[in-house]
């Protein structure tokens, strides 16, 4: 039960994702794609919506492991909100971050979208240990 409950806190936190990922990726960040343009494939609703759905895929991820790992017992007699933001900042350390800056260091992107990328796995991972934190409280 506690890992239902976390896989749907989990993929509301993925859903609200869409949403921040549109604005600092697609409105603060977008214009640096034009720097290396080369790089990008062309965009359009079919890129979107998988995108979309990769957001939402990764807040029933990290639910799912919220609720089957109990979370981050270091800090299991802190609120429901101290305990989503280490548990998505843990997540986004050990895997996002580290793909991201990798990434980058091999493929033509320029630094200002890198950093817009890795501000939106952040935030993403957020939401996610947050809205399964959340939802297990």
């Amino acid at each position: 039960m506690v890992i239902t409950r976390a896989a749907f806190g989990g993929l509301a936190g993925g859903f609200v994702s869409i949403f921040t990922s549109w604005l600092i990726v697609g409105v603060l960040f977008h214009r640096f794609q034009r720097a290396t343009p080369a790089t990008w494939r062309s965009e359009g609703p079919k890129q979107y919506a998988l995108a979309s759905a990769l957001n939402v895929f990764t807040g029933l991820a990290l639910g799912v492991l919220l609720g089957a790992t109990g979370g981050v017992s270091a800090v299991a007699e802190s609120s429901w909100l101290v305990q989503g933001l280490v548990f998505g900042g843990l997540c986004w350390v050990s895997l996002p971050l580290p793909m991201q800056l990798t990434g980058a260091l091999f493929v033509n992107f320029h630094r200002g979208f890198v950093l817009g990328s890795i501000l939106d796995s952040l935030v993403t991972c957020l939401l996610c240990g947050l809205g399964a934190a959340w939802a297990t409280a």
